[in-house]
């Protein structure tokens, strides 16, 4: 997997022409393929992905062109808040691991109690 791409592989693994992508590059903020020192242009892996996301919108859902980035815009901001969601379950599930864990040691712990006392008073626990 090269580091970039150049037009020519993005337009043969796309499918797309070079006008088209001219075009998605203009009217899509998100999209900017910076210049190499040849003065090509160096399209990235997160490029790919926008632009296939973006082909898959309109080619394929019919999507125009500013409601494809409408709605990449809303997956973006959307995968934010899930990251965010998902982060603060997490902590609470590792704060309930070690309630539960201390719990459990507690509850055996009192388990233990209760068996010496009974085993104290001479009768079987139960």
């Amino acid at each position: 997997m090269p580091a970039y791409y150049r037009t020519g592989q993005v337009e043969r693994l796309l499918g797309v022409g070079e006008h088209v992508l001219r075009y998605w590059e203009r009217e899509l903020p998100l999209l900017s393929a910076p210049r190499s020192a040849f003065g090509r242009k160096e399209w990235t892996e997160a490029d790919m992905v926008l632009l296939s996301r973006i082909k898959h919108l309109v080619r394929e859902r019919g999507f125009s062109l500013a409601r494809a980035l409408e709605c990449v815009i809303v997956e973006r901001s959307a995968d934010a808040d899930m990251s965010a969601a998902l982060t603060e379950l997490r902590g609470r599930l590792v704060k309930c691991f070690f309630e539960a864990r201390d719990l459990a040691e507690r509850a055996k712990g009192l388990a233990a109690r209760a068996d010496a006392a009974t085993a104290a008073q001479g009768k079987p626990r139960g």
